[in-house]
């Protein structure tokens, strides 16, 4: 029994000492490009993909389409990462981005027809975040920015987060 075990967990000890977990900078494999879900003012809300333009700037778009019978809502964000920092599992970055958010609902009904309102907002903004690779290929996207909303022409401080799948 004892032999069996050693037998079976050999391939798995010799595996773990020969392989190296993936980082962002292992040669062999890079993992540069990125799907995932993001929430942010600038980036978007929605699917969310990344890819490098070079090593250390990388381009970000994202956003999403919801619809249901009262309400409309349409966004699309557009961010550059300029990566000051990267280790095996972390990344520091400065990001800069624009956004657009569409929002029109329905408010009731008169005379027979629908009375709906639209909001439109436009954003830009810039801010620092940080990017941590969980296990594998599972990356944690987190940000503070400083955003110009279109909405009222505030510039508030927004957070930004996000959860993307490296290949």
């Amino acid at each position: 029994m004892v032999a069996l075990t050693i037998l079976l967990l050999l391939p798995i000890s010799s595996w773990a000492q020969t392989s190296k977990i993936p980082d962002w900078n292992n040669q062999s494999d890079p993992m540069k490009s990125a799907i995932g879900l993001h929430y942010g003012k600038l980036a978007g809300h929605g699917l969310s993909f990344r890819v490098p333009l070079t090593w250390w700037l990388y381009a970000q778009v994202g956003g999403g389409i919801w619809h249901t019978t009262e309400s409309e809502r349409h966004n699309l964000g557009f961010e550059l990462n300029y990566i000051l920092r990267q280790d095996d599992k972390l990344r520091l970055y400065l990001g800069a981005g624009v956004g657009y958010f569409y929002h029109r609902e329905m408010e009731g009904h008169s005379g027979g027809s629908e009375i709906w309102t639209k909001s439109k907002d436009a954003n830009i903004g810039a801010g620092v975040g940080l990017e941590y690779l969980m296990g594998t290929r599972w990356a944690l996207q987190g940000e503070l920015d400083f955003v110009h909303t279109g909405e009222n022409g505030d510039i508030k401080v927004a957070p930004q987060v996000g959860i993307h799948y490296y290949w």
